[in-house]
């Protein structure tokens, strides 16, 4: 039995070194979030939480989870038998499919339950607030000054929810859902806030390949960010997380390909919509000239203003009315609810620093105040400088990613409350910072390869000159007249040879290097400093 044991574990780990990188990301990812569809994750429901599969009638529930246990080893046993058979677009559409299973399918099904049952159930809190936010806003009121205690969320399943009395969320994501608002609830439709974001979160896995160059990262990437067990979850009840993340993702694609002020807009929408987003405005801003290198002062100015100002535009666009309305009240719903200090403080929850401190009992109840922005800003800034001065010194979109999902972890993780979503949006964000770095290591070795190359040829002439005025050819070289003298070179009498003089080369050696020229289906490598 140890054996045959053994064998068998030779034999699947052979198996699985032999597999694609897509193939082993697609099925790893898979069966590990299927085995989590038993416990873990789990939505909101009714009353309480649970499992995703239990959104399914008897039958259906079953049916559901062999779907999504079967389909990514299928994946795995197709990439073994067919190999290069295979095809990508066939491999799209299995990623496709599986994604399909996981969350689009129990998406629709929780938005059923609830068009079917009450308003107020199968929907994250937050969601149904930005819905009527949309509504307070066609009654003429400002979303952060009115209370929602007539609304459904009043019968959302949680005791003294703050959320009754405070707008937590940046204006944008009740601004886009206004015009949906009216239109359905003026012909009599059923309106639910995934009518966005699911669409949104299909987005993201459209835009998201963009990032990488090869398929097989690109299917990688796609399965990393579709299927995070911290985040993909969140989608079926309603979170804004992928709303945030589909032009996040838009505005790196565009800077990608130096579409500067187009990426730079994406970005600063992100911005309008949550929190989150902003903390990478200063890391853009740093790219920006980085990867321009201005001499001088006005030079930057340039380099800066002409890609942002449709961006300040827009934040500007978004954001004064309210604040010029009523400034008290959006200051306490955005800052004080979630930092501490409003009549209403958002509850200590979560699993970061603030979690900790209250079971430990530093915090005696999760409604107390605590200086947690202090603490937020102490711990965030000197990361959020060092990796701008190191994105300075490597102007490149890895370096950035990385720096902005540390800034935004240390921020968040210290603050009042850690939600499981939060990081994994900071996953999701560091997720194509491996495939970048990846597939800019091999341009980068090409480049170094011909700067020696190049370095090193006028270097040979300088030296091959002397020795052939000195009689010294290497022996490679004359080895046809050594052939030819033959015995007569031999009994030649020893003479001592005259001093040559030695004239020094007419110009320097060239050192300048010229971009290498592009292979097949690959475009032409950037200079060093900029690639991504």
């Amino acid at each position: 039995m140890i054996k045959v044991a053994e064998r068998f574990a030779r034999a699947a780990l052979q198996a699985w070194r032999a597999l694609s990188l897509d193939a082993k990301v697609v099925s790893a990812v898979g069966v590990a979030n299927w085995l989590l569809l038993f416990g873990n994750h789990t939505t909101v429901a009714a009353t309480r939480d649970v499992p995703l599969w239990q959104l399914f009638p008897f039958g259906a529930d079953t049916v559901f989870l062999i779907a999504c246990g079967v389909l990514p080893i299928a994946y795995a046993m197709r990439d073994h038998m067919s190999r290069a058979a295979f095809t990508s677009r066939q491999r799209a559409a299995c990623v496709a499919a599986i994604v399909a299973v996981f969350v689009v399918v129990p998406t629709l099904a929780s938005i059923v339950l609830r068009e079917t049952g009450k308003p107020y159930t199968y929907i994250h809190d937050g969601a149904l607030m930005v819905e009527w936010a949309a509504r307070k806003l066609l009654l003429g009121q400002n979303p952060y000054v009115a209370d929602y205690l007539d609304t459904p969320l009043y019968y959302w399943p949680m005791v003294n929810n703050p959320a009754l009395y405070h707008l937590t969320y940046f204006p944008f994501l009740f601004l886009v859902t206004t015009p949906f608002v009216w239109l359905f609830d003026k012909v009599g439709l059923f309106w639910d806030q995934r009518f966005l974001y699911l669409p949104a979160y299909v987005a993201t896995l459209a835009i998201v390949p963009l990032l990488a160059r090869r398929v097989d990262n690109r299917l990688a990437l796609v399965t990393l960010v579709a299927l995070n067990p911290q985040l993909f979850p969140f989608v079926v009840e309603g979170r804004n997380d992928f709303f945030v993340l589909v032009f996040l993702f838009a505005g790196i694609a565009l800077l990608q390909r130096d579409r500067r002020t187009l990426g730079s807009l994406a970005i600063a929408i992100a911005a309008a919509a949550k929190l989150h987003a902003v903390f990478i405005m200063p890391f853009v801003a740093v790219w920006l000239v980085a990867t321009r290198r201005p001499r001088t002062i006005r030079e930057a100015w340039d380099v800066l203003w002409r890609p942002l100002w449709p961006a300040t535009l827009f934040l500007a666009i978004t954001f004064l009315p309210f604040l010029l309305n009523d400034f008290a009240a959006f200051y306490d719903d955005v800052v004080r609810y979630n930092a501490g200090g409003a009549a209403w403080t958002y509850p200590i929850s979560g699993m970061g620093f603030s979690a900790l401190l209250l079971a430990l009992g530093v915090i005696e109840f999760r409604q107390a105040d605590f200086p947690f922005a202090a603490i937020e800003i102490a711990v965030a800034t000197p990361i959020a400088l060092w990796w701008m001065w190191k994105l300075w010194k490597q102007p490149t979109l890895a370096t950035m990613l990385t720096g902005y999902a540390l800034t935004l972890l240390a921020f968040l993780f210290f603050g009042r409350y850690f939600q499981g979503n939060y990081l994994g949006y900071i996953l999701a964000v560091a997720t194509p910072v491996m495939f970048l770095t990846a597939e800019a290591a091999p341009a980068r070795k090409r480049v170094r390869t011909k700067k020696r190359e190049l370095v090193r040829e006028p270097a040979r002439e300088l030296v091959r000159e002397p020795a052939r005025a000195m009689g010294r050819e290497p022996a490679r070289a004359i080895g046809r007249e050594r052939a030819q003298v033959g015995a007569e070179r031999e009994s030649a009498p020893v003479t001592t040879p005259v001093p040559l003089a030695i004239s020094a080369p007419k110009g320097p050696a060239s050192t300048d290097v010229r971009p290498l020229e592009p292979m097949d289906g690959e475009s032409a490598p950037a200079p060093a400093g900029a690639l991504d």
